[in-house]
């Protein structure tokens, strides 16, 4: 494909990183012959990035059609519910944010929520949201008809895609988990779980986006599917009435935003990880200024990502209200002022030599000291996109852990959502707040749409792109920076981190792992693109099955 300037090298932090050729060999495999990182391309219609190559080639072409980027962002995210169906299906959530450069940001809330009458013991399925948050945002900014838009989609699904290998080890760890014969029939063809390199179909998705282009409406607000749906599917806990396609319908969604002179973040709010976003990046924002550098950024960043998640007001993995949770109209004030004693504390840390107390007095009441390391990696997929008219989107979606509630509609193949408000608060019509973030950064004359995949790691992980981006690096640059988490208890670093980073964390007493930026164990999966006058960048994370583009 011609126009893709593939960009090496990726920018190891001060301290003694393990290997360069590592980062390399990651950020330039991919299938399809399509690069990880695309930098400084001038383009005639725009880039691309998000986790998988087949639904990049869609988006691209797509754009090349004439479409824009809301088009190419709607056939990218159908595409992603076929080629990447670990982490996404028609039955999920997501939540868009858009913007034509010159304007106000927008975000749409395609969330999921419990339905009407939530049965005791039920399976957590929740009402979906996705499709409805896409088609609003075609109406709202697309050129190309819907059936133009999915006719792509609908090929990929009947003539099958390339598994690559990262989606493959995913899927081999997930298999066992599918719970009804539906299930494994539609995702173990033959029986069999996929490997790479094998062709994988999908003929019921095929049929679902022909009805929704025919149509032109979302499905799950027709109540003689939806009638059917529940029909096939009452004895798998679906518990959905007529009534409920009522409720199956996006919604605006609240915008947040953190701005200094010659830059502005903007992500969505409350429906959202936003808020959590913005303080972590106004935390490592005041460790630059204070005059903070190399492993001590990186310290701030962890510390930063203590405190927010203490601040949330849900309990983390569960979403249940804490008995006296914070303001969301707080949040960020709490960490930009420093007005709450316990960010006070995290400055004065910062200022001095890390000890075991430091930790120990940060986020005292934090949930991720009680939880331990989940037991399976939850995910959610994440897809960005920029145009010659200067629109951008970026779209995150998810059905909970891999393959959602492991539970499958059989006649159209469908996953269904998993809800964690309903498996642990289950309140009737109650929506799914999420760990998603997609944001979009304005830096100078350059703009970047951008957002993660990987539950409570998603903000930290869009945060450090974000940071070094906001710093001067070019996104291919700050992309492949080495990154360092919260997972649970412990402290996880990709295995080219400062060696003084992790040798501070050891002192303190942290636990810590190491990572070497795989599909299994990553630490965030982010996908972004970026645009100067006629010039774009794009960027895959290395550490999953995502490519980038410029046409």
């Amino acid at each position: 494909m011609a126009g893709f300037s593939a960009k090496g090298g990726g920018g190891a932090s001060e301290g003694d990183p393990a290997s360069d050729d590592l980062v390399a060999s990651l950020q330039n495999r991919t299938s399809l012959g399509l690069p990880r990182h695309v930098q400084s391309v001038e383009g005639r219609y725009g880039a691309v990035a998000c986790g998988s190559p087949h639904a990049v080639r869609i988006g691209l072409d797509l754009l090349k059609s004439g479409g824009s980027a809301a088009d190419a962002a709607v056939g990218m995210a159908c595409a992603m519910m076929v080629a990447d169906p670990v982490n996404c299906s028609p039955a999920g959530r997501g939540h868009v944010l858009y913007r034509q450069d010159g304007e106000e940001p927008h975000a749409i809330n395609g969330t999921t929520r419990a339905p009407e009458h939530v049965r005791e013991g039920a399976a957590p399925i929740p009402l979906p949201g996705i499709v409805g948050a896409l088609l609003h945002l075609h109406g709202k900014s697309g050129r190309l008809s819907l059936q133009t838009i999915l006719q792509p989609v609908i090929e990929l699904a009947e003539t099958g895609f390339e598994v690559p290998d990262e989606l493959a080890q995913i899927w081999a760890v997930r298999a066992g988990d599918l719970r009804d014969e539906d299930a494994r029939n539609w995702y173990l063809p033959g029986g069999k779980i996929p490997v790479a390199g094998d062709i994988f179909c999908h003929a019921g998705l095929a049929l679902f986006f022909r009805e929704l282009a025919a149509t032109g409406k979302d499905p799950f607000t027709n109540i003689e599917f939806v009638s059917g749906f529940c029909e096939r599917n009452a004895s798998k806990g679906l518990t959905w009435s007529d009534k409920d396609v009522w409720h199956i319908f996006p919604r605006e969604g609240e915008v947040v935003r953190l701005a200094e002179e010659d830059w502005e973040l903007v992500s969505i709010g409350r429906q959202g990880w936003g808020h959590t976003l913005l303080q972590i990046t106004a935390l490592n924002q005041w460790a630059k200024r204070a005059g903070h550098s190399g492993a001590a950024l990186e310290l701030a960043e962890l510390m930063a990502i203590a405190q927010a998640f203490d601040d949330r007001p849900q309990h983390l993995r569960s979403l249940k209200p804490k008995s006296s949770p914070i303001p969301f109209e707080d949040l960020l004030d709490r960490a930009l002022f420093a007005e709450a004693e316990a960010w006070r504390n995290v400055r004065s840390a910062l200022s001095g030599e890390l000890d075991k107390g430091d930790i120990a007095n940060i986020a005292p009441g934090m949930d991720r000291g009680v939880l331990g390391v989940a037991s399976e990696e939850r995910d959610t997929t994440h897809m960005s996109v920029i145009d010659a008219s200067g629109l951008q989107v970026s779209i995150t979606q998810s059905i909970g852990p891999h393959f959602g509630a492991r539970v499958v509609d059989p006649k159209y193949g469908i996953l269904f959502g998993h809800s964690y408000r309903m498996e642990f608060d289950p309140v009737p019509l109650a929506e799914d707040v999420t760990e998603q973030c997609p944001s979009l950064l304005r830096k100078g004359d350059a703009v970047y749409a951008l957002g993660g995949a990987g539950s409570e790691r998603i903000p930290g992980a869009v945060a450090n792109v974000v940071r070094h981006l906001i710093a001067g690096d070019n996104l291919a640059s700050a992309m492949c920076q080495p990154r360092a988490n919260w997972v649970g208890p412990l402290v996880r670093l990709h295995v080219d981190a400062p060696k003084s980073l992790l040798e501070k964390l050891q002192h303190a007493g942290i636990n810590t792992e190491i990572t070497d930026r795989g599909p299994v164990d990553h630490l965030g999966i982010v996908h972004a693109v970026g645009r100067c006058g006629a010039s774009f960048e794009a960027s895959a994370d290395p550490a999953y099955a995502g490519a980038a583009g410029v046409c």
